[in-house]
């Protein structure tokens, strides 16, 4: 009675009642198993989103397509979007696809895309730093611990101008750079929060971070 419907506790402590009562209960270990398999499922999925996964080349590759952050391999078959429609993933999700190509030219400007996300958490709500920023700095501070902070840190001392204006472009969704893929977006955003471009953020002031 007290652990199939009251659910809770009759003369006994909680400690009690969970580890002699209901932890031997056949119906409630039968019912556990689910919990804990999506539980489990969640925790690695989670842990892949946070898991630099783009490929890391010595120069791109002939067919390579150019973008704000990285060389895109197969710009038609994102594993973010429908195959054989232009990829409509935001510019965050370049280091989380297996499609993207970082070569050396791009550290400088995925260092300072990392800097910049560490600054925006002192100035937004941390809420909204989580949901729609956090998944992105992790990829990137696995890329920083894969490069070794020697590459980094000669990665943040080739930023150019150009680089600080187009990151800084892409955090306001100003930036032309993803223009096919923002329109595409806008027909089609992520699902995932987390992820989702550019076009499909919550309105509000645009972020501006100095970190000159």
């Amino acid at each position: 009675m007290n652990v199939l419907h009251r659910r809770e506790p009759g003369q006994d402590t909680q400690d009690t009642h969970d580890r002699v009562y209901v932890l031997p209960e056949p119906q409630i270990r039968e019912a556990a198993v689910p919990v804990i398999a999506a539980g489990a499922l969640d925790a690695v999925a989670s842990a892949r989103r946070t898991v630099f996964a783009a490929r890391l080349a010595d120069q791109p590759q002939e067919g390579d397509r150019p973008t704000a952050t990285a060389h895109c391999t197969d710009y038609e078959h994102s594993p973010f979007g429908p195959s054989g429609r232009s990829c409509a993933a935001s510019f965050l999700l370049r280091t989380a696809c297996p499609n993207a190509r970082v070569t050396p030219a791009h550290h400088p400007r995925l260092a300072y895309l990392h800097q910049a996300l560490t600054a925006s958490r002192g100035v937004l709500d941390a809420a909204v730093w989580e949901a729609d920023w956090a998944e992105a700095h992790a990829r990137l501070a696995d890329l920083r611990a894969r490069l070794g902070e020697p590459v980094w840190k000669a990665a943040l001392g080739t930023v150019t101008g150009e680089d600080r204006a187009t990151i800084t472009q892409l955090l306001q969704g100003t930036s032309t750079c993803d223009r096919l893929a923002d329109r595409a977006a806008r027909s089609a955003p992520l699902e995932n929060a987390g992820n989702r471009p550019l076009a499909g953020r919550r309105p509000g002031p645009p972020l501006r971070v100095d970190l000159r």
